[in-house]
């Protein structure tokens, strides 16, 4: 989510100076990432930021037609129901990757027995979540093929265009480029999740369109923050 912000403010061309904190799900009004800090108001969540953006007179979908706008929220909540919420499954509810991988890296800003009071209870949180909207009972292959639809619905409405309304980025070319491109550098126990993303060719260029034109050469010390090298790496190689 933090990524499909960064990416949303730099096709926006607004400065941002992204800055690390241990605690920044507690400092979010919402407990949800990511927020800004503008002035004296903080926003929280990427819907929220977007309205507070446009308000300020920034909007990428400005050019939109009505049915165009409709199209794109449709798929903007396709990629939340499937790639957000499959992220999250495979972080947080299968049990090799929980402890292999995420209660140490989610815990390791805290000291023990914090770190993991602090893991057990954002696993609990998630896979109550998960109880809620029907996914606590499915099983990984499930989810894999939730995340393949979603990449083919994404594939075939992208096309050969630069971006999905052709040649101008908008919130939807944001969200997707962050999902895609944690999945495809963030490591866990498995590929699985990372083939699924990589057997789309078109979603690959699009995520190093997008990378390539808004970030690299943005990775100045205290200025915009871009994906790591190592990650730029993993996924142009």
């Amino acid at each position: 989510a933090a990524l499909c912000f960064q990416a949303f403010l730099q096709m926006c061309n607004l400065p941002v100076r992204v800055v690390c904190r241990a605690n920044a799900e507690y400092m979010s009004p919402s407990g949800k990432m990511p927020f800004i800090h503008v002035g004296n108001q903080v926003v929280s969540e990427l819907g929220p930021i977007v309205q507070f953006v446009k308000a300020k007179g920034h909007s990428l979908s400005d050019g939109l037609d009505e049915v165009q706008k409709a199209e794109m929220k449709a798929y903007m909540e396709l990629v939340n129901n499937m790639l957000l919420t499959a992220e999250l499954y495979l972080q947080w509810c299968d049990d090799v990757t929980v402890e292999e991988i995420t209660h140490p890296r989610y815990g390791s800003p805290y000291p023990w027995p914090l770190n993991r009071i602090l893991s057990y209870q954002k696993q609990w949180e998630i896979r109550r979540k998960m109880k809620a909207i029907g996914w606590a009972g499915k099983s990984l292959e499930q989810v894999l093929e939730d995340v393949d639809q979603c990449c083919q619905a994404l594939s075939q409405r992208l096309g050969t265009q630069p971006y999905f309304f052709n040649k101008h980025p908008t919130e939807l070319d944001a969200l997707v480029f962050g999902h895609l491109f944690t999945i495809l550098t963030t490591q866990l126990t498995s590929d699985e999740l990372c083939e699924k993303v990589k057997n789309y060719s078109n979603l690959i260029a699009f995520c190093r369109r997008i990378e390539q034109q808004y970030f690299e050469g943005h990775d100045k010390e205290g200025s915009s923050s871009a994906p790591s090298r190592a990650a730029k790496k993993s996924l142009l190689r």
